[in-house]
């Protein structure tokens, strides 16, 4: 197994801002005007030269008690302990030695890991005698760092190299290198964004996915997930890494700035994935205006979009059959959906339904086609229904397509006046190809060009 470094401490110490750094990666959020912000935990890689270390960023250790997931995050922070192989007790050195991080000291001995203390925000100290006072703790291994600085950070990581190296225990796991890590070891790494409003169930798919239960904290309570929780899974030698978002409500329900900073990184996320999931929750027995403000995000995006339709198992026989009529109306803008009816707790063989439907959308839309079937397609486009034009008394002709581009596919088409080619057959143009590819839940693009004349330079 690959070394792995749990991040513990109380709130406001620099847990976030040192895991931003040592993965180079701005995945977990940090604001200065706020704390306690993390539940979950975040897990990234650390790259020590030519090593693959696996850090884990945990929330407060003490987390505030009128938090009403304390015992939830608490289970995080120990699983976090667990895992691990070595913990870096971060403190703060601006603060001092509390008691708080004594309490912490306790309970981390109790775990017989090894642990490093990290001082952190030496930059900020009035007073040298704070960080003697943690010299108390006993800790035989401790740094001196400033993660927001970036102050003793390079020496930290070749101290840290220099003691790994000669430790017998943690000298076998560091030479695993990136062996487990490696992209070389995959077919392809596909990036997926689950979205859908609070409460949901986004979390709890994404457990059933990666067969961990106790990966993210799920709860009936609204809002439970905050920042965005990056997990991986692996199947048939391909790699699913889920971003597991805020839940995104209207804008004038929102009256927490901090909510708004969450809904925004969930936003950025779904636009550098390679593909999306959306979570409705059926018991709410209708489909929102929000649910299609969702839908048109994602497709807007260029995102191929799978629906699930979670939480089936509680609705009766005619509640079931008013959503589906409900459920396919309001979606009949989207042509080729792709959509399942699913109970995240209960429907059996969820996590093989739904990574093979992930890997053929995705395959789908990475395929570049060839020029000889994209004109026969279009031909027999035309033959079906002949291009309408703006102005009936300027004919357009379509000659040919060719591919644009993939990720989102792009079919380019050419022809005589297709700057008056109506809009109305341009969507008919779309869901023609859409049909004959195959291309179910995933946006594609046609761009029209004009054929040049080529005596038209010729005098």
């Amino acid at each position: 197994m690959i070394l792995k470094i749990a991040l513990i401490g109380n709130s406001n110490v620099g847990k976030s801002t040192i895991f931003n750094y040592l993965t180079k990666t701005k995945q977990s959020l940090i604001l200065k005007k706020y704390s306690n912000l993390a539940r979950d935990r975040q897990i990234g890689l650390f790259l020590l030269k030519k090593y693959t270390i696996k850090l884990i960023d945990t929330a407060s250790f003490f987390p505030l008690k009128k938090d009403i997931l304390r015992k939830e995050i608490l289970i995080q922070n120990n699983l976090a302990i667990f895992e691990s192989d070595i913990i870096f007790f971060i403190v703060n050195a601006e603060i001092g030695l509390t008691y708080l991080d004594q309490e912490i000291s306790k309970k981390l001995r109790k775990s017989k890991k090894l642990i490093i203390l990290i001082i952190n925000k030496i930059d900020q100290i009035k007073n040298f005698d704070y960080i003697n006072d943690f010299y108390k703790l006993g800790f035989r291994e401790i740094y001196k760092i400033s993660a927001l600085n970036y102050k003793s950070l390079n020496i930290f990581k070749k101290d840290l190299l220099f003691f790994l190296k000669n430790n017998k225990f943690f000298k076998k796991k560091i030479n695993m290198s990136e062996q487990d890590y490696s992209s070389k070891n995959y077919k392809s790494i596909i990036k997926i964004a689950i979205v859908g409003k609070p409460n949901a169930g986004k979390s709890t798919l994404i457990n059933r996915l990666i067969k961990k239960n106790n990966r993210i904290i799920t709860s009936n309570i609204p809002g439970t997930t905050r920042d965005t929780i990056v997990v991986s899974t692996v199947f048939d030698k391909i790699k699913y890494i889920f971003f597991d978002t805020a839940g995104i409500r209207r804008k004038s329900k929102i009256y927490n700035n901090l909510e708004n900073i969450f809904v925004k990184k969930s936003i950025i996320t779904l636009k550098n994935s390679n593909l999306s999931i959306l979570v409705i929750d059926v018991t709410e027995k209708i489909i929102s205006n929000q649910d299609i403000v969702l839908s048109n995000l994602i497709y807007n995006s260029g995102v191929p979009m799978i629906i699930l339709l979670n939480k089936w198992d509680l609705l009766n026989t005619t509640d079931k059959f008013l959503f589906k009529k409900n459920f396919l109306f309001r979606f009949r803008f989207i042509k080729n959906l792709k959509f399942y009816y699913i109970s995240a707790i209960f429907t059996k063989n969820i996590r093989n339904l739904i990574l093979k439907s992930i890997k053929k959308i995705y395959f789908l839309k990475s395929q570049k086609n060839s020029s000889m079937l994209l004109t026969k397609i279009l031909q027999k486009a035309i033959k079906n229904q002949k291009p309408v034009s703006k102005n009936s008394y300027i004919r357009t002709k379509l000659k040919y397509a060719h591919s644009g581009g993939i990720n989102p596919p792009i079919i380019v088409i050419h022809g005589n006046r297709v700057n008056n080619l109506c809009q109305t057959y341009k969507k008919y143009l779309n869901n023609f190809f859409k049909s004959a590819l195959n291309l179910s839940g995933i946006p594609l693009i046609l761009e029209f060009k004009n054929s040049l004349n080529p005596y038209s330079k010729k005098k």
